[in-house]
């Protein structure tokens, strides 16, 4: 190789370790991306071989070790209680999942016990479950989008959910009374598992800290006049 191609080459070699940094360093939350992602690939690159051209196996542990605990503690200036609701809302959302799956896996024994108890009541208990697997999938959405927007300071999306709440409430309640828990025990478990979620959650943001929070996020910036 001629000393004219060595400096392409270590170039190459460069760009490709900086692409590996980037790449574990996006696993980060974007505050701190945007605070500190410049600084810590620069410390990175200068302790890097000269001949390497990817993150070690050590480096590449530490960074991921590291993101998982910054993603599991409140970015600065942000309550335990919105942290911990947000992060809740996201538990909320793997359990409208896990009642999708649930729905799925049970309606031919649901059927099955609506058969046996109360023939005439199949097609209304399959509509029930066809309307299940079509509405979860959105919820999950509602429960996803709504974490975000907690998580960021939008005060409008905590009474957004509580009303969400109220609404999970009602289905289990109806659903209670129509006897589901009856020919449909492990769906009422999950959706009892969902709902307790979002009564923790509505808790939460409803406390004086998360109350504090919220009234300064959508207090209007002050300008200095001039």
């Amino acid at each position: 190789m001629s000393e004219r191609e060595e400096p392409a080459l270590n170039i190459s070699e460069s760009a490709s370790l900086e692409r590996g940094y980037r790449r574990l360093l996006a696993l980060y939350p974007r505050w701190f991306r945007k605070e500190n992602e410049d600084e810590v690939l620069a410390v990175l690159m200068a302790c890097a071989q000269d001949d390497q051209t990817r993150p070690s196996f050590e480096a590449a542990a530490d960074l991921l070790k590291a993101a998982v605990r910054m993603r599991l503690r409140p970015r600065p200036g942000l309550p335990r209680t919105v942290f911990a609701a947000s992060r809740l809302m996201w538990a909320g959302a793997a359990a409208e999942l896990a009642i999708l799956i649930t729905v799925i896996v049970t309606a031919d024994s649901v059927r099955s016990a609506v058969m046996r108890s109360h023939p005439a009541a199949v097609p209304v208990a399959m509509t029930h479950v066809v309307a299940d697997v079509v509405a979860v999938p959105l919820l999950i959405g509602v429960w996803l989008f709504l974490a975000w927007a907690i998580s960021r300071g939008r005060d409008a999306a905590r009474f957004a959910f509580a009303s969400f709440f109220l609404l999970l409430s009602l289905n289990v309640i109806i659903a209670q009374a129509q006897g589901a828990a009856g020919y449909a025990p492990a769906d009422m478990i999950a959706a009892a598992a969902a709902w307790f979620v979002a009564l923790v959650t509505v808790a939460l943001i409803f406390v004086p800290a998360s109350n504090r929070y919220f009234r300064q996020m959508a207090a209007p910036v002050a300008h200095p006049a001039g």
